[in-house]
């Protein structure tokens, strides 16, 4: 039985078919995503602890982004490399250029680029990199090269992260803003995004007489090209029926804050914080067994049978998904077990962290590959390992 079963997983991760690479959607659209480590960064010593993630929507001569960042100072530049893993590049667009209010954690926005420049990204993903630099690491913060993914990405959740917002606001016409907020004993978490609104200096909440807490703000407005911010701001005590407002030339964008039940669209990473890779010897050799993992934000992953699989992620509110296919597979150095892009089906609650993920990438791998060398058949072994996990909506 186990014979056959190895046999299976050496046509591919569990039996899973590799799909092909996606070409570009009907529309025109490519989607790509780098997981940011400070260890990534070569020639220069990145931030030990920071990580990032940064989405892309490329279509034309235009690249819609979003950009969450975590345990980092706000950068104070976002841009694109050409260059593969371990190797340093030139850069060939900038996706934020400007200070940024110091309580942001992500931003969102637009680039214009040469066409070219496009076109050889959404060809080889890997070859390019993207980069965040901030006065503490201006030589560079956190790096990560880009995978292309196999379905669409919503830009608006990468930038809120894993949490789930519980107030909103939006404004509607030629000049909108929606605002998503989630209080708390310690901090107010936010989400804004716009249209048709310029370089904003502020955003804000009141209760238009006595209470005014800001979200962010900035002298001198926020990069022209943004249409998004995320962040952490000082904690309130009513949120319902207050005005929330982006200020901005031309004036400010208003709406009422609402406790009303609203979904909207979540996107993070999950750091493996104890984690195994685990083997078991057939034929005089170690394949995959199954996998046991602690990730943050209280994760479990495991396999849903040992051998066969498939891998699966368990949150604690009872959400959770499994691997349906396997769309890319990527090398990751001597010693490394690879990183992938897979595609995963729900399987759990139909609310909660993981319930709007369709893609799961495994990025920034660290050990976790099977003994060398003959082995007794049954014998099991297990392999520390490291990585990110990306969870996509």
């Amino acid at each position: 039985m186990l014979s056959r079963a190895f046999a299976v997983l050496a046509a591919g991760l569990l039996g899973l078919a590799l799909v092909p690479p996606a070409q570009a959607s009907a529309d025109g659209e490519v989607f790509l995503v780098a997981g940011l480590r400070g260890a990534n960064e070569v020639g220069t010593a990145g931030d030990p602890d920071g990580s990032a993630t940064v989405a892309l929507r490329v279509a034309g001569d235009q690249v819609s982004f979003a950009i969450r960042w975590d345990k980092l100072d706000a950068p104070k530049l976002a841009d694109i490399h050409l260059g593969a893993k371990g190797v340093n590049g030139e850069v060939k667009l900038d996706l934020v250029d400007g200070q940024l209010p110091a309580n942001a954690l992500g931003v969102s926005g637009t680039a214009t680029a040469d066409p070219a420049v496009l076109s050889a990204l959404a060809a080889d993903p890997t070859g390019f990199y993207a980069d965040l630099h901030n006065s503490a690491f201006p030589s560079g913060a956190a790096r990560g090269q880009f995978h292309q993914v196999s379905r669409k990405v919503d830009l608006r959740g990468v930038l809120q992260g894993a949490d789930q917002a519980t107030f909103s606001a939006e404004a509607t016409g030629t000049r909108s803003a929606t605002w998503w907020l989630r209080p708390s004993s310690s901090a107010l978490d936010y989400t804004i995004t716009w249209q048709g609104v310029q370089a904003p200096t502020a955003g804000t909440v009141s209760d238009g007489a006595y209470s005014r807490t800001e979200l962010f703000t900035t002298k001198t407005g926020l990069p022209a090209n943004l249409t998004g911010i995320s962040g952490k701001a000082r904690p309130v005590r009513q949120l319902d029926g207050q005005r929330a407002s982006l200020e901005a030339p031309g004036g400010a964008v208003q709406a009422t804050v609402s406790g009303a039940p609203f979904t909207h669209p979540r996107s993070f990473s999950a750091e493996v914080l104890l984690g195994s890779q685990i083997y078991i010897c057939a034929n005089n050799a170690f394949g995959q067994f199954g996998v046991t993992a602690k990730l943050k934000f209280g994760i479990d992953h495991s396999f849903v049978q040992p051998v066969t699989g498939p891998p699966q992620w368990v949150a604690a509110d009872h959400s959770s998904v499994q691997v349906s296919s396997v769309f890319g597979r990527f090398p990751n150095g001597t010693g490394n077990i690879p990183e992938l892009v897979l595609e995963v089906s729900q399987s759990g609650a139909a609310t909660g962290l993981l319930s709007q993920a369709t893609q799961v990438l495994r990025l920034n791998t660290q050990r976790g590959v099977a003994p060398a060398g003959p082995c007794t058949d049954g014998d099991r072994a297990s392999s520390p390992y490291k990585a990110d996990y990306l969870f996509l909506g």
